[in-house]
């Protein structure tokens, strides 16, 4: 779907992507792992455009994007999940849900309402519908933010570490609903922090440090076998850190 080409961006004189060349199939899934700071969700959001590129070319399906003509477009193909939910505080889960079909994809308004309620039964949210976000927790917000990206019936979702702004014990759920939509073909790309789910869900985990692709490959291959040093460093980094919360807290090890 995507065929990325020496994408650069920067801020003035900082640069945050370096010359990032990838290719992303219909019906895969990658993660993008790496340390704060990488360029990571930069990249994210120059696929969809909320970011125009300083540099490169971004190919979607053949055609070479074009920020004013291909945006709309995109964005209906596209959806996007963001960290920090973005909910319409002043509406109801279902309209949250609505709006973008009948606003923007002008779907009548009885058809809305029956795709935003399979969507909510999709999410285990079904008894949620009259609530307003703020009624809601973190978890469940996050997973009416999935619900809203699905009503645009796109053919791929981002997540821009759609678990990070998430208490610990509200992560699972999350992940959950994420699982389940992968295992229905959902082609997706997902940055996070969480190494279990690139693990067990990727097709292909991506490694990113410092604005360049480090390292890319199959998840047994970069979490058994990474070929570069910097990719091992994050790696025993993200273990070690484990190991130091599991022993101070005497919580069980929890698989990678």
């Amino acid at each position: 779907m995507f065929n990325i080409f020496n994408l650069q961006k920067n801020y003035g004189k900082t640069e945050v992507l370096k010359n990032i060349t990838l290719r992303i199939d219909d019906g895969e899934a990658v993660c993008i792992i790496g340390p704060s700071g990488s360029g990571k969700s930069t990249f994210l959001r120059c696929l969809n455009l909320l970011e125009v590129p300083t540099g490169g070319r971004i190919f979607y399906n053949g055609s070479l994007l074009d920020q004013e003509l291909d945006s709309k477009r995109l964005r209906r193909e596209v959806g996007m999940v963001f960290q920090k939910f973005n909910l319409f505080p002043m509406f109801t889960v279902l309209k949250n849900i609505m709006y973008a079909p009948v606003h923007i994809n002008k779907m009548k308004y009885k058809d809305a309402e029956e795709l935003a309620r399979s969507l909510l039964e999709k999410v285990g949210l079904a008894n949620r519908a009259d609530a307003y976000p703020s009624m809601l927790s973190g978890g469940q917000q996050q997973r009416v933010a999935i619900a809203r990206a699905l009503a645009m019936q796109p053919k791929m979702l981002l997540f821009d570490e759609p678990t990070s702004a998430l208490d610990p014990e509200l992560v699972g759920e999350v992940l959950q609903v994420m699982k389940t939509l992968r295992s229905d073909g959902m082609s997706m790309v997902v940055v996070t922090h969480e190494m279990g789910f690139a693990r067990d869900v990727s097709d292909r985990v991506v490694f990113m440090d410092k604005g360049y692709i480090v390292e890319e490959g199959k998840p047994q291959q970069i979490f058994n076998s990474p070929q570069q040093e910097r990719t091992q460093q994050f790696l025993n980094r993200i273990i070690l850190g484990r190991e130091v919360v599991q022993n101070e807290y005497n919580l069980s090890a929890a698989p990678l």
